[in-house]
């Protein structure tokens, strides 16, 4: 039994409101879809309103939207359960206030995010998002954008629950965020993270356990904002594994720092989880960082720190990470009220020994030894204090604060600011370009979807109606030896070439297929599990097709009477129920990604790649109509590849559920290859976590083995490193595989329903790793 909720159909979405030359077209007009009649792309400017259908109306635009499209939302609150995607060029979303028009995700069911856009020159402006299950908004990797008077909050006040992030541009390039408010995040009000030229202006954050994180970037100016009532005010940090290292350059001026007491809400495992309650400035293992003309008053615990990344007493095997904070310029700053409540273990160790109020200006006194010239470390690499006001000074000593030496008695901070004064260079004020004019031209993939066939069928794919998926003449079946989990779905996976072209072969990553070529895979579920005569029931059919300027990818759904599947560019839902492997009635509703949410999980290097077809995991047999034969052997037999050697001499992926196949790091690192590595690369949607899960990778540290999480939020599941040897129960990657959360749960599609029987074989796998060094 099934019922389908096609979110945008063809008639409502993908060939409405084209603008040909002149030429307005209404939400209800439909065009046939040939290519010779592809439309001009012109930029318009789009209306929309608070209403039931509002969701489906704006991803819709989302996905067809034009380079130099303005999006405006009217006044009203425009309630979502999904996230939303952008990955077009030049758009500018934009509201009538941040007060007045209000997207709200207090009843969000899929998605980590409310907003996540990766297209360059992008301004969102003027407008609020509330209550979203994990971060706000998101921008991956884009160059010039800006947040102009846009609102980020959690309703319901600190509370670990909340999400991450509210605004988090993150390697990105050409940053404005001014005019913004930030409350009520989990962990940081307003994130930049591994970004490059960012200005944070104007802005306001509070009742987030960090206001303002500046992290992993390079040449950032952060002035005039109130940061008042979070755990920790200005954070300034440098972690280690990530693919940016090392940030530098930033200044922060003009600041009001006021009042960041509130208790740290963030969830445990998470690097702000450690921020004392009472933090003003914060700088950990930052280069070249200017504090000055801030106003820095009543922060409980420390109002200014300049702390090594040591201080956080975590493993890191990142061989080209810096942990000490090197050339900090303190001064000019008011700084007065503060110390006077100190919270955390630190906190609270220094009050015994020095008492109430701790000094204004903390420093840890950790500093890189290689480095030392006649003794001394060089000026511009020190820490300079100069015009602070009656501000006191702290040197913590870390490197001997121990409780031995505390005990014999040897263990005394020092107050001496002197061997600390002075001044550095300034830095260079942050200019930002421009952004980028509009080129409609360059939308390419709209115009692929505008040629689309609205129904399957037109495609020419299989017999009849396609109900039993059996292919046409020149489609050809085949199958993966470890497959991408999607809920207990089943898959029926084809290959059509151009007529005449031959495939290249390729010993790594996806075959070399040549233009024209359309890989197809139709999702179902059996009747019953136990008993393949009982049937299936389709639901979508995935298609994939090369052309000259790339891959591109949509969904047809399969309607109820099972003769057809409809185009949907904006995706779906199906609900169905089935009976299981072990005999009990299931059900769910299976999600059809959007377009976009397709690019993104298929995006590396900002380009659409396939996943599965590669030689490793084609390396097997098939039962073809004339009988079972190896893959591989077959298209060569056939004459449909070339160069492609014996399949005994090619790589042979394990088959994750099939002990036979390969021992059990060879079966899970399959398992992860193919169901996470895709994000969790260099060049996909994860990579700005530094996990790489590629079957190539062989630093464990890079696979999570004692790796720190980054941006996880809820995520970490209260757990301090992605993989802790021995420990399942207390590694992220678990956690994540085995949560309902939507914070929390990967993948990001087609994770409804737990997959046990990896979580079972990770878990062994975890268990079984060596134990090379005891968790601190």
């Amino acid at each position: 039994m099934s019922k389908i909720n096609s979110f945008i159909s063809i008639q409502v979405f993908s060939l409405a409101s084209f603008i040909l030359v002149g030429v307005l077209f209404s939400e209800n007009t439909i065009l046939k879809a040939e290519e010779s009649a592809a439309p001009k792309l012109v930029s318009a400017t789009y209306t929309f309103s608070p209403g039931p259908d509002f969701p489906f109306r704006f991803q819709s635009r989302l996905i067809q939207a034009i380079p130099g499209d303005i999006l405006q939302l009217e006044a009203g609150t425009y309630e979502l359960q999904s996230g939303l995607n952008l990955v077009t060029d030049n758009v500018t979303i934009r509201g009538r206030g941040q007060d007045k028009t209000i997207l709200t995700f207090k009843n969000q069911r899929d998605g980590s995010y409310g907003l996540l856009a990766s297209g360059d020159n992008l301004v969102l402006e003027n407008f609020a998002v509330e209550d979203t299950s994990h971060n706000a908004i998101k921008v991956l990797g884009a160059e010039n954008v800006t947040f102009r008077g846009v609102r980020t909050e959690w309703t319901g006040g600190p509370k670990s629950t909340n999400g991450a992030y509210g605004l988090y541009p993150v390697q990105c390039k050409n940053v404005l965020i001014e005019n913004c408010i930030a409350i009520g995040a989990a962990d940081a009000g307003i994130y930049v993270g591994q970004t490059t030229d960012v200005i944070v202006r104007n802005c306001r954050a509070e009742w987030n356990v960090a206001g303002i994180e500046i992290e992993n970037t390079i040449n950032a100016d952060v002035y005039d904002n109130i940061v008042t009532n979070n755990t920790g005010g200005l954070l300034v940090f440098d972690l280690p594994g990530l693919p940016q290292k090392n940030g530098r350059h930033v200044r922060l001026f003009r600041n009001q720092i006021i009042k960041n007491n509130t208790k740290n809400f963030a969830p445990k495992g998470n690097m702000v989880a450690s921020v004392p309650a009472g933090s003003g400035v914060l700088i950990m293992a930052t280069d070249d960082v200017e504090v000055f003309d801030n106003v820095i008053t009543d922060n409980n615990s420390f109002s200014v720190s300049v702390v090594s990344f040591l201080i956080q007493q975590k493993k890191t095997k990142d061989k080209n990470f810096d942990p000490y904070p090197e050339g900090i310029f303190i001064h000019d700053n008011q700084i007065s009220g503060g110390g006077t409540v100190p919270d955390g273990e630190l906190g609270l160790l220094l009050k015994s020994i020095v008492g109430t109020p701790l000094p204004d200006i903390t420093f840890d006194g950790m500093i890189d030894q290689k480095k030392l010239v006649d003794g001394k470390l060089p000026t511009e690499k020190s820490l300079r204090l100069s015009n602070n006001g009656k501000a006191r000074f702290l040197n913590i000593d870390f490197s001997n604060l121990n409780p031995a030496n505390i005990a014999a008695g040897k263990y005394q901070p020092g107050m001496d600011m002197t061997p600390f004064k002075g001044t550095l260079t300034s830095l260079k004020p942050v200019h930002l370009k421009p952004h980028g004019k509009p080129q409609p031209a360059k939308n390419t993939t709209l115009l692929v979807y505008y040629a689309a066939p609205q129904k399957l069928s037109e495609l020419g794919l299989f017999k009849g109606s396609g109900v039993t998926q059996e292919p046409a003449e020149g489609v050809i079946p085949y199958d993966l030896i470890t497959t991408l989990f999607t809920d207990y779905t089943s898959k029926h996976r084809f290959i059509r070439l151009p007529e005449g072209k031959k495939i290249k072969f390729k010993s790594a990553g996806v075959l070399d297929f040549p233009v024209g070529t359309m890989l197809i895979k139709t999702f179902s579920y059996l009747n019953d599990m136990r008993d393949l005569s009982q049937g299936e029931r389709l639901l979508e059919t995935r298609i994939e097709f090369l052309k000259d300027s790339g891959w591109y990818g949509y969904s047809y759904i399969w309607n109820e009477a099972q003769t057809d599947a409809e185009l949907s560019l904006g995706g779906g839902e199906v609900d169905v129920s089935w009976i299981h492997s072990d005999g009990q009635q299931r059900s769910t509703q299976h999600l059809v990604p959007n377009a976009n949410q397709c690019i993104s999980c298929h995006s590396r290097h900002d380009k659409y790649i396939p996943i599965g077809p590669v030689a490793a995991n084609m390396n097997r047999t098939y039962q073809y109509a004339h009988g079972e034969e190896n893959q591989l052997a077959y298209l060569k037999r056939m004459d449909l590849i070339e160069n492609a050697p014996e399949p005994a001499v090619i790589e042979t992926l394990a088959e994750f559920d099939n002990p036979h196949s390969g021992n059990l790091d060879q079966r899970v690192r399959a398992y992860l290859s193919v169901n996470c590595a895709h994000c969790h690369s260099p060049g996909g949607n994860a990579r700005t976590t530094g996990l790489d899960l590629r079957l190539s990778q062989t630093d464990p540290v890079k696979l999570g083995v004692w790796k720190t999480p980054v941006a996880a939020g809820r995520g970490s599941g209260g757990r301090s490193y992605d993989i802790v040897p021995g420990k399942p129960e207390k590694s992220i990657l678990m956690h994540r595989l085995q949560s309902s959360d939507l914070a929390a749960r990967m993948p990001n599609i087609g994770n409804r329903i737990v997959h046990q029987e990896a979580v079972d074989l990770i878990q062994t796998w975890i268990s079984q790793m060596e134990k090379t060094v005891s968790e601190k």
